[in-house]
């Protein structure tokens, strides 16, 4: 029988500290602030309970507040607090929220936790990984990062946990507690949503926020933004599960080569250290040296293409392989303090290095090493769940303050973050000149800090697999995991369904990382279902679909780019929900198989097999059709045709989207060329463009960076558009750039074109090779809209359009 713990207040003045606590019947509660708006209640069981806390995911620091106490109210700032003995809660009122946040504390022998009150209507968004309805009320899951080979719509417990979650009340609680746990919200009981945790302290940050913007950003201001990514990040990679050789290595990539494909990075798979998918975990080596005979040859080939080699490993050692003896002294153990075996796990018998410890993490660490020094240039790091992490498996956190062994529930959500915190922290102590990629599968609140780039993990290859993606990558970004992404095609079993594979590959081009990636295995297993991830491998129908979705995602490098710096300067997701400006909108809030890319490109999906039209909602406002530039307004559910070569993408009017086209590689990318659309709406409206060298971690703290600034303007006569830099320290220099400005939304060809008040020539022909000479104008009659070739000094350049 749970006990609900009523909490009396014993302050008697006011005082100045930064943590107030106080006792209760069953246990005690302190209060600290963090911001006018992030308040932090934590909660001590009385008796044997476990009270220590293993995350280190807040990283801002608490600050110094009064508390003052009239007629039983405490007041903190702007928060109110007051006792409910009736119902044995905490009732929290922030400033002008009119509505009040009820919190109750519960503990019996196994479980300890928080209950919230649910109001009529209430929505609740995030938890991490769910493969379930974006409004989370009415479901219960573990909080638990959990392996599911072969998902699908309706799977709720995923291999990434975020105990972070928001409401449409205007707030959002974050529970930092690792340990294995649980979220029932409104699930048992309609009204109250219950968090329970089975150890460790027991803490939640109440942060007011509107909408999901400002909840979002100050959890990341809580826990970290994600540093930039590697610019070559965001190409194409080339990955499937898995190469089995050199060989076949090379050969897939001269496929892709000859097809006009752009490859930025091969991924391998565990075959590059064993000839099967079981046994081999923990060689870490290329213990087959005929069929990767020179693997530094191997790298140093690709790296002369411009492209990044990335291996895979897992934290798992299994015996008779290479590293078994020597890892013996660095494995998590049994309650005896021996090595623990792991004798049902699917890949082998082993054990499971323990990355909680120091000398674990160096000794593993060791294993990159010796490869970075081969040339690889980022990591895959799988099972890192842990995939199998038994309860009667203990782990020493001598390193994390507790000189004890302490159960595996207790600390499995932080696995993951240990393992990216581990290679985050040697790179920047030995590679302080290289942006980290980090491919990873697990995780918790603060990892990505650490430069992480999760996916979604083994999904089915199936339309509801795919469909399953949508809830997944919009709950995970919200979640503070902003570069979540898919297996593009899908992963586990499925037939040859060239349709399903061009549709997400057309969803994949406006997701964080770009990677079409399945089972592929060949004679290595042949019960396994092995169809192509590579787009040169499959039929030419299917090849010219794909090649135009490549195509697009790199040409909207400049514009991804962005997002990467929007995330790491303010906490900005790339992937945003419909609702995630506004809580208000029912419309947006039933939009959930839509999402917007930025805050300039809407995009729905093709997500039913053989579909011939998608409904979709175009908010209040101008849209244009970002593949025909056809004008249409919001506010409004449409039904649109559906192309094969397509999806419905939408631009909000008065949006500036720049590209890059004719890129090969993003190693060929130069912002001495660019191209601009700009999509006429009312009013004004700015953009602002990033760029920086892509490599350099430190581009922001050195100001070797570029911000160009993209503003117009309607008088009523002709739109007015400026171009001028924010930011002149890139290099040293601003570099000159040839900008073509292509400018949507005219109804005929305007009167005249000025630049600083001269006038702008019309061209009657208009060649790409001619734009490098002066500055012109050309109208295209056929799509409707104006061009414009200047050149960009970094000086403000205005641009009179007159009708």
């Amino acid at each position: 029988m749970r006990q609900i713990i009523t909490a009396f207040f014993f302050l008697l003045a006011t005082s100045a500290n930064a943590q107030y606590s106080t006792r209760t019947h069953g246990g005690s509660w302190s209060l600290q602030q963090y911001s006018d708006k992030i308040l932090r209640i934590s909660f001590r069981p009385a008796g044997d309970w476990q009270n220590y806390l293993f995350s280190d995911a807040v990283i801002a620091k608490p600050k110094a507040f009064a508390v003052n106490r009239q007629a039983g109210n405490l007041q903190v700032g702007d928060w109110h607090l007051q006792h409910d003995s009736s119902a044995g809660l905490l009732l929290l009122h922030f400033g002008n929220v009119q509505d009040t946040l009820r919190l109750g504390f519960f503990a019996d022998s196994a479980e300890a936790g928080f209950r919230i009150g649910l109001h009529t209507g209430e929505r609740i968004y995030g938890g991490g990984e769910r493969a379930i309805s974006m409004d989370r009320r009415g479901y219960s899951f573990p909080l638990y990062n959990n392996p599911w080979y072969g998902y699908s719509e309706g799977a709720d417990a995923l291999n990434f946990s975020v105990p972070f979650f928001l409401s449409s009340r205007g707030y959002a609680l974050f529970f930092d507690n690792p340990s294995k746990g649980y979220a029932d919200i409104g699930k048992s009981d309609p009204a109250v949503f219950e968090a329970g945790f089975s150890g460790g302290e027991l803490n939640v940050y109440v942060i007011i926020g509107a909408n999901m913007d400002e909840q979002v950003r100050a959890f990341s201001g809580l826990t970290g933004h994600q540093p930039l990514p590697p610019r070559w990040a965001l190409g194409n990679f080339m990955s499937r599960f898995g190469y089995s050789s050199q060989q076949q290595v090379e050969e897939t990539l001269a496929k892709m080569q000859a097809e006009k494909f752009p490859v930025d990075a091969v991924i391998l798979d565990l075959f590059w250290f064993g000839d099967s998918i079981k046994g081999t975990l923990g060689n870490l080596d290329w213990v087959n040296k005929t069929k990767w005979p020179d693997p530094k040859g191997m790298i140093d080939s690709l790296k002369a293409k411009n492209i990044k080699t990335i291996l895979v490993t897992e934290p798992f050692v299994l015996e008779g392989t290479k590293n078994y003896t020597a890892s013996k002294p660095y494995l998590a153990v049994d309650s005896a303090g021996r090595p623990y075996t792991l004798t049902n796990f699917y890949f082998g018998r082993g054990g499971l290095i323990d990355l909680f410890r120091k000398d674990a993490r160096e000794w593993f660490w060791g294993k990159y090493q010796a490869q970075i020094k081969l040339g690889v240039a980022g990591w895959w790091g799988d099972l890192g769940e842990p995939e199998k992490h038994p309860a009667n498996l203990y782990h020493n956190t001598r390193d994390l303050g507790l000189k004890k062994l302490v159960p595996a529930d207790l600390v499995h959500n932080l696995y993951g973050y240990y393992w990216s915190k581990m290679l985050a922290e040697k790179y920047k102590s030995l590679y302080p000149k290289t942006r980290l990629f980090y491919l990873n599968r697990a995780g918790y609140a603060g990892s990505a800090r650490y430069g992480i780039f999760p996916w979604t993990g083994d999904v089915s290859r199936s339309w509801s697999g795919f469909r399953a993606q949508l809830p997944l990558l919009q709950g995970m970004s919200i979640s503070g995991v902003p570069y979540i992404h898919s297996d593009a095609g899908g992963f586990a079993g499925g037939d040859n369904d060239a349709e399903l594979y061009t549709r997400w590959l057309q969803f994949a081009v406006f997701t964080p990382i770009f990677r079409p990636h399945g089972t592929n295995v060949g004679a290595i297993d042949p019960g396994a279902i092995s169809i192509p991830s590579e787009p040169a491998l499959w039929p030419d129908s299917v090849k010219a679909i794909a090649l135009k979705a490549v195509t697009l995602r790199y040409d909207l490098l400049p514009y991804n780019y962005t997002l990467a710096y929007e995330q790491t300067q303010f906490g900005k997701p790339l992937v945003r929900p419909m609702n995630y400006y506004s809580y208000t909108d029912s419309n947006l809030a039933k939009a959930v198989d839509q999402y917007m890319w930025g805050d300039e490109l809407l995009v729905a999906p093709v997500l039913e097999k053989g579909a011939s039209s998608r409904r979709l909602y175009l908010p209040k406002g101008d849209w244009y059709d970002f593949f025909t530039n056809r004008r249409q307004q919001g506010g409004q559910w449409v039904e649109e045709k559906t192309y094969a070569d397509r999806i419905p993408v939408y631009v909000k009017a008065g949006s500036f989207v720049p590209t890059r086209p004719g890129l090969k590689n993003t190693a060929d990318y130069k912002t001495r060329y660019l191209r601009v659309k700009h999509y006429i709406g009312p009013g004004s409206s700015e953009f602002m463009m990033y760029d920086d060298d892509g490599a350099d971690p430190n581009a922001l703290l050195t100001d070797n960076y570029e911000r160009i600034f993209f503003q117009s303007r309607e008088t009523g006569n002709g739109p007015v558009i400026t171009v001028k830099s924010g930011h002149r320290r890139y290099k040293g220099q601003v570099v000159k750039k040839r900008v073509v400005l292509e400018i949507v939304g005219f109804e005929g060809r305007p009167s005249s074109v000025k630049l600083d008040g001269l006038l702008v020539p019309y061209q009657n022909k208009y060649e790409e090779r001619s734009g490098f000479k002066g500055d012109f104008s050309y109208w295209d009659p056929l799509n409707q809209y104006l061009r414009i070739v200047f050149d960009y000094t970094g000086n403000e350049q205005e641009f009179t359009i007159s009708y």
